[in-house]
C-alpha cells in the first residue's frame, strides 16, 4: 500500500503539469505582438463599458460597492480604495495581491502584483484603467525580485524571437497579467448589470471615412472603428442569416463585450419583430452590417456564432433603460464573434 501511494505521490505533480499546459495556450494571439497597450511610455489597460440605462451617480455607486468589495486587505495584502470623488465620478484602487502561475499538491509557483485600477463614471459610460503594474517574484529567496510590467513583459522579454508563442519565464507573468486585466474588466462590467456593454478598448482605433471605399479586409477586434455606434445613429444595420437580410434599428444594436475571454456582441431583438426574432431563432451564425449615412455598400461586417439567448420582459429592462416600451418583450442575443471585415 505504501509503495502504491509513493507512486502516486510521485506522479501527482506530472499530472498537474500536464493539466496547466493543456489548459494555458501560450500561442494564443491574445498575449501576442499587439496585446500590451501602453500610454507616456507606461502598459496601461483600458475599457469603456457602455451602460446607456444608467445615470453617472448609479454607475458611480456601482462601481464603489463593487471597489470596495473587490479590493480588501487580506492575508498582509493591502488593496483598497484609496481615492473617490462622486461630483466628478472618480473611483481609484490601489491593489497588492497573490497571481498565481501554477499550483500543485507538492508546489506553488506565484508572485504578488501591484496594480492601480481607476473608474471613470458618466452619465450611460464608464472608463475603466489599469496602470502602474510591478510585481515582486520569489521573494522567500533572499528576498525576490522585482519588476515593473514595461521591464518584464514587453514584446522583446516575454516572446520568442518568432513573436509566435510566450517565452518560458516573462511569458507566465505576461499571461496571467493579461487574464487578470480580462477579469476585472468582465467583473466590472457585470457590476453594472444587463445595462453594461463593454465598448472596444482603447486608445481608440482610426474612425470609418463618412463614404468608406475599396473591398472588405480581415481586421482584429482590436482594430473596429472607433465611431462605429455614431455610424448607427445616422446609418443603417442590417442582420444577414441564411441568405436572407433584414433592416435593424439602432436601438437593437448593444455593442461589444467579453465572455469566457471570447469577444461577443449584442443584439436586444422586440419579439413582436416577427422576422427578425424568426431569423435569430432558427439560425445559429449571422451577420452584422453597417452602412454609413451615404454608404450603399457596408462598411463593417461582423460575422458571430449564437451562444446564448435571454427572453427578457419590460419590467426586467426598465431599470436598466427608462425609455424602455413597457408593453413588448425582448429577447437578447449575445453571439461569439467569428470574423470581422471593414473597409
Amino acid at each position: 500500500m505504501k509503495k502504491i501511494l509513493l507512486i502516486l505521490l510521485a506522479c501527482l505533480p506530472l499530472f498537474a503539469i500536464a493539466k496547466d499546459n493543456k489548459e494555458k495556450n501560450n500561442s494564443d494571439p491574445k498575449y501576442l505582438a499587439g496585446a500590451l497597450t501602453y500610454e507616456d511610455g507606461k502598459i496601461t489597460f483600458t475599457r469603456e463599458i457602455n451602460a446607456p440605462g444608467l445615470s453617472k451617480d448609479e454607475i458611480y455607486q456601482r462601481m464603489l460597492d463593487w471597489a470596495n468589495e473587490r479590493f480588501q486587505p487580506e492575508d498582509g495584502m493591502q488593496s483598497r480604495v484609496v481615492y473617490t470623488n462622486k461630483e466628478d465620478g472618480d473611483i481609484a484602487a490601489s491593489a497588492e495581491e497573490w497571481m498565481v502561475f501554477s499550483s500543485t499538491a507538492l508546489s506553488l509557483d506565484r508572485t504578488r502584483v501591484y496594480y492601480q485600477l481607476t473608474a471613470k463614471a458618466g452619465d450611460g459610460q464608464c472608463l475603466l484603467t489599469m496602470s502602474r503594474i510591478r510585481y515582486w517574484y520569489d521573494e522567500a529567496r533572499d528576498g525576490g525580485e522585482k519588476y515593473t510590467a514595461e521591464e518584464w513583459i514587453n514584446d522583446k522579454m516575454a516572446l520568442n524571437k518568432k513573436q509566435t508563442k510566450l517565452a518560458p519565464i516573462c511569458g507566465k507573468f505576461r499571461r496571467e497579467t493579461i487574464d487578470l486585466k480580462d477579469e476585472l474588466f468582465l467583473a466590472a462590467t457585470n457590476a453594472l448589470g444587463q445595462a453594461a456593454l463593454a465598448a472596444p478598448a482603447i486608445p481608440a482605433t482610426p474612425v470609418v471615412p463618412a463614404t468608406p471605399s475599396g473591398k472588405l479586409q480581415d481586421i482584429s477586434f482590436a482594430k473596429l472603428p472607433a465611431n462605429l455606434n455614431e455610424m448607427t445613429k445616422d446609418g443603417r444595420i442590417t442582420l444577414t442569416a441564411n441568405d436572407e437580410v433584414i433592416d435593424i434599428k439602432a436601438e437593437n444594436w448593444g455593442g461589444f463585450g467579453q465572455m469566457f475571454n471570447k469577444n461577443v456582441s449584442y443584439l436586444l431583438i422586440d419579439q413582436s419583430r416577427y422576422a427578425a426574432s424568426t431569423l435569430m431563432e432558427h439560425n445559429d451564425t449571422y451577420r452584422i452590417s453597417f452602412y454609413t449615412a451615404r454608404g450603399t455598400e457596408p462598411a463593417v461586417v461582423i460575422e458571430c456564432r449564437k451562444s446564448t439567448t435571454q427572453k427578457m420582459s419590460a419590467e426586467e429592462l426598465k431599470s436598466l433603460n427608462q425609455s424602455i416600451d413597457p408593453s413588448k418583450e425582448y429577447t437578447l442575443y449575445i453571439g461569439e464573434i467569428t470574423r470581422i471585415q471593414a473597409r
